[in-house]
């Protein structure tokens, strides 16, 4: 990796630490938006709306310019996975704990490895299985309350499947981001999981006096415009320096930043577990990034000269 790679590598690793950080927020945003008693599925229609304007706006030139019929495949399929990955979410979250899917949801961190493997026909190093297992056991300290255990149900089976689907999109992110201008892949996936969220909306719930909630309405525009058109750009341009499986270790300390939010603002209180976990969570991504090969090179290379 040449010194200029190098710079567009530690630029896009923290361009994801940014998209985690809102990530983290937006469970904030999402709990006020459900307190105000709207929809998930007013939610999701109404945030990718929001985002798909956003992007079609800002982008209009370049995206009618760049896009491809290719493209559009493409799309679509990485549109479906998004969708798909928060439709399931949030129905297992009806039949399990917010701990529970949380935790479950995160679990895409180490089967995303599995899925580039196959996918790429590339093997990852084997410290990103071994980072990924440690990263996922430091959610799992993060999240779970170990006194009242942990059970499975129908509801965690569902939010395993949203997993898997989001394992799906970063994977196939990562291959098309490589390929495709990133504002048209943006857009298309934005597109087709507003059209999808809509059709749900409109076969479950049609309460459009959701509108005329002040503070719903602020909640879902904040994660339209950052958890979802911010985020969701910043990591598809991310993707095309970093490679999947970081990607989603990168992004799962979302659960970090959530908890650091919560505290911040009052609705959980500081807990050894959280500490315990977080520390875990950042060991890990620090081993995937450090590259022992070198630092075995190096240390060869200083025992010769001293000899």
């Amino acid at each position: 990796m040449d010194t200029k790679q190098h710079k567009q590598h530690i630029v896009s690793i923290a361009l994801l630490f940014v998209v985690a950080t809102i990530w983290g927020s937006g469970f904030i945003g999402t709990q006020m938006a459900l307190d105000a008693k709207l929809d998930s599925s007013f939610i999701m229609f109404v945030r990718f709306t929001i985002a798909t304007f956003i992007i079609g706006t800002v982008f209009f030139k370049d995206i009618k310019k760049n896009l491809r019929p290719q493209h559009l495949k493409g799309g679509l399929i990485i549109g479906l996975f998004l969708f798909l990955a928060f439709f399931i979410q949030t129905v297992g979250l009806k039949y399990t704990t917010p701990a529970n899917n949380a935790f479950i949801t995160a679990s895409n961190v180490v089967m995303v490895p599995f899925l580039w493997w196959v996918v790429s026909k590339k093997k990852p190093k084997n410290k990103i299985f071994i980072s990924s297992a440690l990263c996922l056991i430091g959610i799992g300290v993060l999240s779970l309350n170990f006194v009242n255990g942990f059970s499975f149900s129908v509801g965690d089976l569902l939010t395993l499947g949203c997993a898997f689907l989001f394992a799906c999109q970063i994977v196939a992110t990562g291959i098309l981001a490589a390929s495709m201008d990133a504002r048209v892949l943006v857009f298309l996936q934005f597109t087709v999981s507003a059209v999808l969220s809509f059709l749900v909306f409109m076969f479950t719930n049609r309460d459009f006096t959701a509108f005329a909630s002040p503070k719903g309405m602020m909640a879902v525009i904040y994660l339209g415009v950052f958890s979802t058109c911010i985020c969701y750009f910043l990591q598809t341009v991310a993707q095309k320096n970093v490679e999947s499986s970081k990607t989603a270790m990168i992004l799962s300390t979302e659960a970090l930043f959530g908890t650091f939010f919560s505290v911040l603002l009052g609705y959980d209180k500081l807990s050894a577990n959280m500490v315990a976990g977080g520390l875990i969570i950042i060991v890990s991504i620090l081993m995937a990034e450090v590259d022992f090969t070198k630092s075995d090179k190096a240390k060869k290379i200083i025992k010769e000269g001293q000899g």
